[in-house]
């Protein structure tokens, strides 16, 4: 059972820690409940052009980005997952030195749907589809963007595979690895592909640590660049993290993990971190 429970937080907090916050392959459980409160930190004042060339920010200029997010879970079965995530955002764009900052915040994309574990092996291992919709919690006028997304409905099918490491690998540890297609419904699109790959280790009877790497790309016919990633439609980037993770009792586990940024195609070269709480009630 400890074995499944650290697979089990493992998975979770690696899912809503990635660009869409979602839910992992391992399932809840019927009638069971997590909540997830998670704080996130990130900023840049560099970036890489459409070509994926290096370039440096004007003097001053930087967008920074504090977001509050709530993911919760329910079981509705054994196999069957009701999963949404809010997230509120706090951004600050400052436009270089002598220029203005423009400061914009409030609740993001919500994103809600079901998980369902389509096959177990030996219960150490789990496959599991998700699909869910985005729904905007802010208005755009017409002909405008707005900082805080895209403004637009969307709909993502993901595949998920999470669990313990084969023998011969390691005799201990996880993996998480997941593939997602996301479309919103917006003649500019965008449609926007993931994959992550994770590796966790127990350094001790509470405590563990991970890697993992994170490659996207969103495609649209508008290639305009935009310093706040959150408005941006055609870009793609590669992002490694590491986490550290403690679990202080059955029902409460505290993760934190920084990320950088070392190359991408018309975005940020960024750099932040996490912090997540998982509570199982």
């Amino acid at each position: 059972m400890k074995k499944l429970r650290l697979l089990l937080i493992a998975c979770l907090f690696f899912a809503i820690n990635l660009p869409f916050k979602t839910f992992a392959g391992f399932p809840i459980g019927k009638y069971r409940d997590i909540v997830v409160p998670s704080f996130n930190y990130y900023a840049q004042t560099n970036h890489y052009d459409v070509y994926g060339n290096y370039v440096k920010g004007a003097p001053g200029a930087q967008f920074s980005s504090y977001s509050f997010s709530i993911f919760a879970g329910y079981g509705i079965s054994r196999r069957l997952d009701f999963l949404v995530t809010v997230p509120y955002l706090y951004q600050n764009n400052n436009l270089g030195t002598g220029n203005k900052t423009i400061t914009s915040q409030g609740a993001g994309d919500m994103v809600a749907g079901l998980s369902y574990n389509v096959a177990n092996y030996d219960y150490l291992r789990y496959l599991s589809v998700q699909v869910s919709g985005v729904m905007p919690l802010y208005t755009v006028a017409a002909n405008t963007t707005s900082a805080l997304g895209l403004g637009n409905y969307g709909a993502e099918i993901k595949m998920m595979f999470c669990g313990s490491l084969p023998t011969f690998i390691a005799d201990k540890g996880y993996f998480n690895s997941e593939v997602a297609y996301r479309r919103y419904f917006n003649y500019e699109g965008p449609d926007q592909i993931s994959w992550l790959g994770t590796v966790g280790y127990p350094i001790g009877w509470h405590d563990q640590v991970s890697m993992d790497i994170t490659v996207f790309r969103s495609f649209s016919s508008n290639t305009a660049f935009n310093i706040n990633y959150n408005a941006e439609r055609d870009y793609a980037y590669v992002k490694p993290q590491l986490n550290f993770g403690h679990t202080f009792s059955r029902r409460f586990t505290l993760f934190a993990g920084g990320f950088y940024v070392p190359y991408g195609i018309n975005t940020g070269l960024g750099y932040g971190g996490a912090v997540t709480a998982i509570l199982k009630l």
